[in-house]
């Protein structure tokens, strides 16, 4: 995943390290999805897919959520409508606003995410063994939480 060595691995600042895992992490659970059908998907696009609300969600809102800016989420939707996991509408209580939901193909791919993961839990269990993976849960948990 990264061009570094073990060794200059070692070497980063906690956060660099934990930023390397959770690229390689997210690499991996959209490499699984990708198997299970979502080829399209970039891991671009998940803020906006993760993003969503089940009634729709007003892009201005969507680019908040998402730490984007509204242009960049218009983007997105639009890449998103043409792949069919999102639609689009006008706000019926506010002409200028545009909501975007979830189609069915959306809605999939979120009922594909927890397998995925958890696949991907299973896959640094195996590396690590369970009770190092475990510590490493409890320590992350401990660091996100004080």
């Amino acid at each position: 995943m990264s061009d570094l060595t073990p060794g200059e691995l070692r070497a980063l600042p906690l956060g660099r390290l934990l930023l390397q895992a959770h690229r390689r992490a997210q690499a991996a659970s959209l490499a699984k999805l990708q198997s299970r059908g979502h080829s399209e998907i970039r891991l671009g696009h998940l803020p906006v897919i993760t993003n969503l609300d089940p009634a729709g969600t007003r892009i201005t809102d969507l680019a908040a959520r998402a730490g984007m800016t509204r242009q960049m989420a218009g983007r997105l939707v639009k890449e998103l409508e043409v792949l069919g996991y999102v639609s689009s509408r006008q706000d019926p209580n506010d002409q200028r606003a545009v909501v975007v939901a979830l189609t069915a193909r959306g809605t999939d791919f979120l009922a594909d995410a927890p397998a995925a993961m958890s696949e991907v839990d299973g896959d640094f269990a195996a590396l690590l063994g369970s009770d190092e993976l475990a510590r490493l849960r409890e320590s992350l948990v401990r660091i996100t939480t004080t």
